[in-house]
């Protein structure tokens, strides 16, 4: 695997492994290996009682080798540090068949054509026009999810509107680890099994929620449900519609645009979310994530002291893009990791840049480990480079504003693509 992060990020065998790992983007071994534990817990939970994999989840026999664990001890031991807890959602036994009636459901995911960069009045305004092409004469549902962090406390939260001018606030917990998709099914499932054990007198429907990602999951169809939430929402409303008289509409709207339902029902998911949790299931695709969230973070805390603890501050670097050229990425992967093939001091260390006193050796305060960039006699190592090197100072105030920029400011991918490209340039016979 390390093999195979050097390769992919263009680095020496010199670099440090966890520098390596980091820009390549490979999760190192431990951490795959818990969070795949922790799901494989969470799949057995989430199966009938009955089932003989679910008996070997629940058990807890006394250990034969205390040096040695399954995948059960380290699942669990996985599941406390990252703070979950059961019961875990039922397995989705049953999707709903292919041919539920669909015919009076239909969800729209636009509010039409909006342009870049469109600000939050245009927002309103486009989706007050949509929403008023729909049956005005109905009942409205406006849901919306909370979750802090999108990661944990999910809250549902619901506001139904009559046409007599009556409303009803509806609030359901959604989970202690609960990612904000799945606070947003659970409110869309909230709304539809109470508008159908209270079914509204009026023909029309209409439910608005700013989850496109749950109003396109939703409109694969019933057979296309995976998850036990989505397969309900969906048998709900096939419940609702089988007289043929009903109609749902599921609309998408903007969402932070002052919208007045959207902000309404915003304020009831937060509200929602302070419920107590206890007893809510959470789901094994929650679990995955919540394990590999966690298992990253100790990871990132395991890395030594060091420029590369220093740059990237406890943060992953973002993949570059896909067009980025191959010798672009590797300045890039190099100079964030800290033994840059460009710079004069780590060439001297290695031997290929030797002096007319010294031939090879590792002191930053040697003659020819300094910076042949602006001619300072101060190592070109990668921190000095995109921190201080005079040479570079118009550079750094061109793209951060400031010609003593802070490990922060230097990190991203763009920032260092410029300044190892200039630096490279200001090298060559070009320049000279």
């Amino acid at each position: 695997m390390l093999a195979a992060a050097r390769t992919i990020t263009g680095c020496p065998i010199s670099t440090p492994r966890h520098a390596v790992r980091a820009e390549a983007g490979v999760v190192p071994m431990a951490a795959r290996r818990d969070a795949l534990a922790a799901r494989l817990l969470a799949k057995a939970h989430s199966l009938p009682p009955e089932d003989p994999l679910h008996a070997v989840a629940e058990a807890a026999p006394v250990p034969r080798l205390k040096s040695v664990t399954g995948w059960r001890d380290r699942g669990r031991a996985v599941w406390d540090r990252a703070g979950v807890e059961l019961p875990v959602e039922a397995r989705l036994a049953t999707r709903p068949p292919p041919w539920t009636a669909t015919e009076n459901v239909t969800i729209r995911l636009d509010i039409g054509p909006l342009p870049i960069g469109a600000t939050a009045s245009m927002r309103r305004s486009a989706a007050e026009a949509s929403l008023g092409a729909l049956p005005q004469c109905a009942t409205w549902a406006w849901t919306d999810g909370s979750a802090t962090g999108g990661v944990m406390n999910g809250g549902a939260g619901v506001l139904i509107e009559h046409p007599d001018g009556t409303t009803e606030a509806l609030r359901e917990a959604a989970g202690k680890i609960c990612s904000s998709y799945r606070a947003e099914m659970v409110a869309l499932k909230t709304a539809v099994r109470h508008l159908l054990e209270h079914p509204p007198l009026e023909q029309d429907i209409i439910i608005c929620s700013d989850s496109q990602a749950s109003l396109a999951t939703l409109r694969g169809g019933p057979a296309a449900q995976t998850s036990p939430l989505g397969a309900a929402i969906w048998e709900h409303m096939a419940a609702l519609v089988s007289d043929g008289d009903r109609r749902i509409h599921l609309q998408w709207v903007p969402s932070h645009c002052e919208l007045e339902g959207n902000e309404w029902v915003d304020a009831i998911a937060k509200e929602a979310a302070a419920l107590p949790q206890q007893g809510v299931p959470v789901d094994v695709r929650t679990v995955y994530r919540a394990a590999s969230r966690m298992a990253r973070k100790e990871a990132i805390s395991n890395w030594p002291d060091g420029w590369y603890r220093r740059l990237m501050d406890g943060h992953l670097p973002a993949p570059l893009p896909s067009t980025t050229p191959r010798e672009v990425a590797v300045d890039v992967h190099q100079l964030r990791a800290g033994h840059w093939s460009g710079s004069a001091q780590y060439l001297h260390r290695i031997g290929r840049n030797p002096g007319r006193d010294c031939a090879q050796c590792n002191s930053l305060t040697c003659r020819a480990a300094g910076c042949r960039c602006c001619g300072e006699e101060e190592a070109d190592t990668p921190e000095y480079i995109l921190l201080r090197c005079p040479a570079l100072m118009r550079l750094r105030l061109r793209h951060l504003g400031n010609i003593h920029p802070s490990e922060e400011e230097v990190r991203g991918s763009g920032v260092v693509a410029a300044l190892g490209a200039a630096a490279r340039y200001l090298q060559s016979r070009e320049a000279t």
